[in-house]
């Protein structure tokens, strides 16, 4: 994505010295047709700066959930501000899909299972 960022600038870069350096010699439809290009191009990398901008921020996010997560036992928590933590969270569904999917207390009279993840199914006895 970058070097298709930074290849659509250096295309507009081009375009734009092309233009300045022959403004006097071509005719108008010349330079119309080099402005036009100049505009597409830098629509071209208006886009995928915003694009870029949107992956940055959806990997910053993924990145500050993963910080703020601590695997215990066999399970994780989030780590509030002043050491408190919350949960606790599916490892299997953080592990596989980033989630940060909340475990219910088990309702089910099996005694080795103290956690039931509702969006994949696992239990988890938080003893072990």
């Amino acid at each position: 994505m970058v070097a298709e960022y930074v290849t659509s600038i250096k295309a507009a870069w081009d375009l734009a010295k092309a233009i300045k350096t022959s403004a006097d010699a071509i005719d108008d439809a010349q330079i119309k047709l080099q402005i036009a290009e100049l505009i597409s191009a830098l629509a071209d990398a208006k886009i995928e700066a915003a694009e870029n901008a949107e992956r940055i921020s959806e990997l910053e996010r993924l990145l500050k959930n993963k910080s703020e997560m601590l695997f215990e036992g066999r399970l994780y928590y989030r780590i509030l501000d002043g050491g408190n933590k919350d949960g606790p969270f599916c490892p299997t569904c953080f592990d596989k899909d980033d989630k940060g999917i909340r475990l219910q207390p088990n309702s089910e009279d099996r005694s080795y299972d103290d956690w039931r993840c509702h969006a994949c199914g696992t239990y988890y006895d938080s003893s072990t």
